[in-house]
């Protein structure tokens, strides 16, 4: 289970993720500033490289859920779903996280949805792989949210989107409390998720302003503890 978030501001946009996932798994790596290609990014990792959120000095911001709503391959004859981002950070512009796609196996790859946000082109777009089918959808420029639920995907949906209905013209702290919540209620509907078997593993937040972009970073609940001092990346010049 996952909850992604996208709001604009004056200067930029804010993108949240909480990344909710079995308490068994090992604790990721911290953000760190890393080369993809030729572009600087800075994302957190897995131990093998993999990442689910990240942001490129080309005023790119991507972020990863898993698509558990169509069917799913055993995991041992598939590739990562954290390889995705890492290869397309390298890319320049919307365009050419499109085009970059082609270089993915995506056949080997389980279903994913994979949200884009380009500050300079000021558009936010979705690509969804079902298993068989890339497709793309484009929308405004304004507050939206996404979930992902390996428990109960059509039900973790319902309930998550009744609750960020109801959140007026939130601000960045505003949405920072929302990942920090139990609304509905505690469990495993809830906004910062948990169950005796997962829960919330961490809480990421992107915010991107003219000049670049900085990223907050919680390891554990976002409900105990408060993102650490962020991490800066620079924008290249006409990011």
């Amino acid at each position: 289970m996952c909850t992604v978030s996208f709001l604009p501001t004056r200067q930029g946009f804010m993108l949240a993720m909480n990344r909710d996932e079995q308490v068994s798994r090992p604790r990721a790596l911290a953000p760190g500033r890393r080369w993809t290609g030729m572009r600087a990014s800075l994302f957190p990792s897995e131990a093998g490289g993999g990442t689910w959120i990240g942001a490129s000095d080309a005023g790119l911001s991507l972020a990863l859920v898993n698509w558990y709503a169509k069917p799913q391959r055993d995991r041992a004859l598939c590739v990562s779903r954290g390889i995705i981002i890492p290869h397309l950070l390298a890319a320049e512009n919307l365009a050419e996280v499109a085009a970059m796609f082609a270089d993915l196996p995506l056949a080997k790859i389980n279903p994913f949805r994979l949200i884009a946000a380009s500050l300079k082109e000021r558009r936010l777009c979705e690509w969804r792989w079902d298993g068989k089918r890339l497709t793309c959808s484009q929308f405004g420029w304004k507050r939206r949210h996404w979930f992902s639920s390996g428990y109960d995907e059509a039900l973790a949906n319902k309930k998550r989107a009744a609750v960020v209905r109801d959140i007026a013209k939130p601000a960045p702290a505003r949405l920072r409390k929302l990942h920090q919540s139990h609304l509905p209620d505690q469990g495993p509907f809830s906004i910062c998720m948990h169950r005796k078997d997962a829960k919330t593993v961490s809480y990421t937040e992107i915010v991107a302003t003219k000049s670049g972009a900085a990223m907050r970073y919680v390891a554990g609940s976002p409900c105990t503890k408060k993102p650490g001092t962020p991490r800066l990346l620079s924008f290249a010049s006409g990011a």
